[in-house]
């Protein structure tokens, strides 16, 4: 009876172990989220092949890619010298203080416009991701990539909303007053350049012989 109660314990016993190794190793590997987004002036989309943004923790440990791109070739300008808080992040749903790591870069037609890259920051309240961003008037960007690395947190970390250039924006995912959000300026290709030259000589060539 005695040999029955110890394989009993010893089952138990590795039972628990087993369940608590399996517990543990759930989120065991840090974890690489891609979240990459389109905002046309009003509304965010999610780009074909995003990680879901939204309702999703973030855990320490754990880095994500925010990329965040205007529509067609429509663009972002500084209108206003100002600080920025904060620049691009996402609110979360619990209060907590946030260590972390983060490279920002703004870009138009693919090249670097501005790049920043603190060794560490610590984000406060409800919130992560940059904090306070110096930008100049005349900035343009059509691009936002954000590189962020979560290294410690007081809290669980739930993704609950986008915030870009404030805690209150003017529209959903646009930026607070500072920072317009521009339609591209149609300009006309080269070959119809040429057309239309072609065709204003040749009417200016009709009217000569007429006259």
């Amino acid at each position: 009876m005695e040999f029955i109660t110890m394989k009993l314990r010893k089952l138990i016993v590795s039972s628990v172990l087993i369940l608590a190794v399996a517990l543990s190793s759930t989120r065991a590997s840090a974890v690489l989220l891609d979240f990459d987004v389109t905002f046309d002036g009003t509304d965010i989309s999610l780009d074909v092949g995003s990680d879901t943004v939204l309702g999703t923790m973030i855990a320490v440990g754990d880095s994500f890619n925010y990329n965040i791109g205007t529509a067609g070739n429509d663009f972002w300008k500084v209108d206003v010298t100002a600080d920025y808080f904060p620049f691009l992040a996402f609110t979360t749903d619990e209060t907590g203080t946030r260590q972390g790591t983060y490279s920002l870069n703004l870009l138009l037609d693919g090249v670097s416009q501005f790049f920043l890259a603190p060794s560490a920051i610590s984000n406060s309240a409800v919130h992560i991701g940059t904090n306070t961003v110096s930008l100049v008037a005349g900035l343009m960007f059509d691009e936002i990539i954000l590189n962020y690395s979560l290294t410690a947190s007081t809290n669980t970390t739930t993704i609950s909303q986008y915030v870009i250039g404030g805690f209150s924006p003017n529209v959903p995912g646009g930026f607070d007053s500072g920072i317009s959000y521009n339609a591209a300026i149609d300009v006309p290709a080269p070959a119809t350049l040429i057309l239309l030259g072609l065709g204003l000589a040749g009417l200016g060539y009709s009217r000569s012989k007429k006259a």
